[in-house]
């Protein structure tokens, strides 16, 4: 097979690698903030933004879990 024949996700960035957990939390805010705001005139978009925006607080809840120090209860 050629190799210019590869699987993607294999070379995918990791969020954590590019972004900090300051950034993420910043991004899942606004993804929640966005998906809020168009609920009632586009529901698909609504969906997809609360969609990636429970990947993002997967990523965010496992990095913090990671480091005890940043543990905040109201998060």
């Amino acid at each position: 097979m050629s190799t210019h024949f590869y699987d993607v996700s294999e070379t995918k960035p990791s969020l954590v690698k590019t972004l900090g957990l300051k950034e993420l939390e910043k991004k899942y805010k606004t993804f929640i903030e966005e998906a809020y705001n168009v609920m009632q005139t586009d529901a698909s978009l609504s969906d997809f933004l609360y969609f990636e925006a429970s990947k993002l607080k997967k990523s965010i809840l496992n990095i913090k879990s990671a480091d005890s120090n940043h543990f905040d209860a109201a998060f």
